[in-house]
């Protein structure tokens, strides 16, 4: 563990010195050290001027900058927070993440993990990367980030962040269509056939839903009368990389990391979907029965007094 610290605490080191460095120009550039900007179909984004919008979470970091809180009473961090490139964000801006003097490590395990804010819906669509909504804002600021764009793992910052609330996520209630299921949710070719897989055009959210489902939904919303508005669009890859044998389950796993606010479609309800996300009261109900054929009766008398073997084996006789 103490090696594993010091390796963290030393490429903590050169990503400072090398941020201070590009900035002031004092290193040739082949002293610089390379920094991810993420993996391909995931790149990390600049997201500086969206935090310097944030007029009610202003604040003033401990060097004097300008700064957002990343929550109603602090801490403060710089506009670059988490825009960019891959780097360990929160260990350069965040305050809780300083090493405590008295032991030198004295921080969440997350402190050290490098990521980057990304384009949610991009790397839902081109990416297998695992995309996480921020809650750390109000609910009206769209801002996604990835861990594993930077080869990296957001599995100690969802631990920290456990009891926390995910807002909504793409604008409106977003719902995700896990797959074509006929005659429920479908999508069409340009030639007009009804497709029952799913291709390219699954991706396009400017081709159209069909469906008993969409219906229904449309329904809700007109007698809702603009209370609220659905907008329909995909499951991400990374979800569907992440449970293979199941795209209405990864559809559910996009609730859980907050990137759709909601999935719709046949679903079973099970113990694994029902730790991620909440379902609805049933509006349908499938019933299903086993079906076997008919025993037969053997009356002879060999099958009569067979009966009285049957419960052991041969050798056990």
């Amino acid at each position: 563990r103490m090696l594993h610290f010091f390796f963290q605490y030393q490429q903590f080191i050169s990503l400072i010195e090398t941020s201070k460095t590009q900035t002031n120009n004092a290193m040739s550039s082949d002293e610089v050290i390379s920094i991810s900007t993420g993996n391909d179909g995931c790149q990390c984004t600049n997201e500086s001027a969206v935090l310097s919008s944030l007029v009610e979470r202003s604040c003033q970091t401990s060097d004097g900058q300008n700064g957002v809180m990343l929550a109603a009473e602090g801490p403060c961090v710089n506009y670059s927070y988490g825009s960019g490139s891959c780097l360990q964000h929160d260990f350069i801006h965040d305050p809780k993440c300083q090493p405590n003097t008295s032991d030198g490590a004295n921080y969440p395990a997350y402190c050290i993990r490098t990521w980057c804010y990304v384009d949610g819906k991009s790397c839902m669509r081109s990416s297998t990367e695992r995309v996480y909504r921020s809650n750390v804002f109000p609910p009206e600021v769209d801002l996604f980030y990835s861990y594993t764009t930077c080869n990296s793992s957001a599995d100690d910052w969802v631990d920290y962040n456990y009891n926390s609330d995910m807002q909504h996520a793409l604008g409106g209630i977003a719902a995700a269509f896990p797959a074509y299921v006929l005659p429920y949710m479908y999508k069409r070719n340009p030639a007009g056939d009804i497709l029952t897989s799913k291709g390219n055009e699954y991706y396009n959210n400017s081709v159209p839903y069909e469906g008993v489902l969409i219906n229904f939904m449309d329904s809700l919303q007109h007698t809702a009368n603009g209370d609220f508005n659905v907008s329909y669009t995909y499951g991400s890859k990374g979800s569907q990389l992440l449970h293979p044998t199941s795209s209405f389950t990864a559809a559910v796993q996009d609730i859980n990391d907050g990137l759709v606010d909601m999935a719709v479609g046949p679903y079973w309800v099970t113990g694994e979907r029902l730790k991620l996300a909440s379902f609805t009261i049933p509006f349908h109900m499938d019933k299903t029965v086993l079906v076997i054929p008919k025993p037969g009766m053997k009356n002879s008398i060999i099958a009569q007094t067979s009966k009285v073997l049957a419960p052991f084996t041969m050798g056990v006789w």
